[in-house]
């Protein structure tokens, strides 16, 4: 048993680095989206998919002078897709972005038990943070433009 409780111990520790190090690499992706001396912007633009486009919306609200709000919300461009909706809390003082509510679900633990009463995966926290960063990547790579300038 005592083999067994250590190498849980040595798995999670080191999914909490791996998590640490990628709400580092969120928070550099957000803040070259909003620099730090604009508090309170919104940003409307398109990303392609398929034939239609897919409407991208982000607000950032400056709740304090070290933590600010991003909430983005994507429309959906098929109808059996759900809208997604994503709240990230930037922590400007430890240079990190933390995914708080997906698609309206709070998610605390780092790892869950499961089967839980909400299915959620053992590593829901990880892979909502995981597919912020893709999210961005992809925006960056294939966004199309800020609507207000290409209407």
């Amino acid at each position: 048993m005592i083999r067994n409780r250590r190498s849980y111990f040595k798995n999670s520790q080191r999914a909490l680095n791996q998590l640490l190090r990628l709400y580092e690499r969120n928070y550099q992706k957000l803040v070259r989206f909003f620099p730090l001396e604009k508090s309170e912007v919104d940003i409307d633009y398109l990303i392609p998919e398929g034939k239609k486009n897919s409407e991208i919306k982000i607000k950032c609200k400056n709740i304090s002078s070290h933590t600010s709000l991003i909430k983005i919300n994507k429309t959906r461009s098929f109808s059996l897709l759900q809208d997604t909706d994503i709240e990230i809390y930037l922590y400007h003082d430890a240079k990190m972005a933390e995914v708080r509510k997906f698609n309206g679900k709070k998610q605390f633990w780092l790892r869950n038990k499961y089967p839980n009463k909400n299915m959620l995966s053992k590593d829901e926290k990880f892979q909502w943070n995981f597919f912020l960063e893709e999210f961005l990547t992809h925006t960056k790579n294939y966004g199309l433009s800020i609507i207000k300038i290409a209407l």
